[in-house]
């Protein structure tokens, strides 16, 4: 990693593509340290050990993303991350994330009201698969780190499970709060082509982060990151995923990841 700006991410989080994608978007340099659940906690507290820093609201104390600016400061908490990339874009470069109060609000709308049930339907079908979260090591992290996920998946799935209280009633009640978001952006997008105003924000860009877990965004599509392929998902999450993204606010999603964001290789 280098010396500059630092990220520690758990590597396949929307909202640690969301981040990604705020640094990418403002052409901020910086090096990724790309951890499995359990690994990125440890990753967060040696970071963080002694330089203070507050997680997501929706998160705890230990969740990434965690950025370790080159001047000293410690971020983590992904809106605080694409703020401060915005701060620091070059004035050649693309426009403000944050040009509008508006943007904002709809930013924290979707990190409390959308990021959290996305989330939980994307652990939920997951964990029904054979394969997704074996992919999900395989492809976005190191051998050995791989390796050692693995071995410790059983334990780790319960954790999460007991945790983020991943059961059939949650899913429901995560997909109708889903629904709802979907809802209120479809009428935005009735006013204009972006969620504010005429230029893309970070409303545009925290929607389509946020949304990546049931669109299934492939690194081919923009996402920061490699996520199951569908045909890896059961004939449930399969019908949900194509369901996603043939609505208005699923397609304009994709459509950011098209046209405004350089995921890295």
């Amino acid at each position: 990693m280098s010396r500059g700006n630092r990220l520690v991410t758990l590597v396949f989080s929307h909202y640690n593509e969301k981040a990604r994608w705020a640094l990418d978007y403002c052409g901020i340099p910086y090096g990724e340290r790309r951890l499995m659940p359990g690994f990125s906690q440890l990753g967060v507290l040696v970071a963080t050990r002694g330089r203070g820093g507050t997680a997501d609201t929706v998160s705890s104390r230990l969740s990434t993303p965690v950025l370790l600016t080159e001047d000293g400061a410690t971020l983590c908490d992904s809106t605080a991350i694409a703020r401060w990339a915005s701060s620091r874009a070059d004035g050649g470069g693309p426009g403000p994330l944050f040009p509008d109060p508006a943007v904002l609000e709809l930013v924290d709308g979707f990190g409390r009201d959308l990021g959290p049930h996305t989330r939980l339907v994307g652990y939920w079908h997951a964990f029904r698969s054979k394969t997704a979260m074996r992919t999900l090591a395989k492809r976005n992290v190191g051998r050995c780190q791989a390796l050692a996920f693995r071995m410790l998946a059983p334990f780790g799935r319960g954790l999460i499970k007991r945790g983020l209280d991943v059961t059939d009633a949650r899913c429901q009640r995560s997909l109708d709060r889903v629904r709802a978001q979907l809802a209120m952006v479809e009428e935005r997008l009735e006013r204009g082509p972006y969620l504010v105003g005429d230029t893309f924000t970070a409303a545009d860009l925290t929607f389509a982060a946020l949304m990546a877990p049931i669109l299934v965004v492939g690194r081919d599509e923009g996402y920061g990151a490699t996520l199951p392929t569908i045909d890896e998902l059961g004939p449930d999450a399969r019908e949900l995923v194509a369901e996603m993204r043939s609505t208005r606010p699923g397609r304009f999603a994709l459509d950011m990841f098209r046209r405004h964001r350089c995921a890295p290789a």
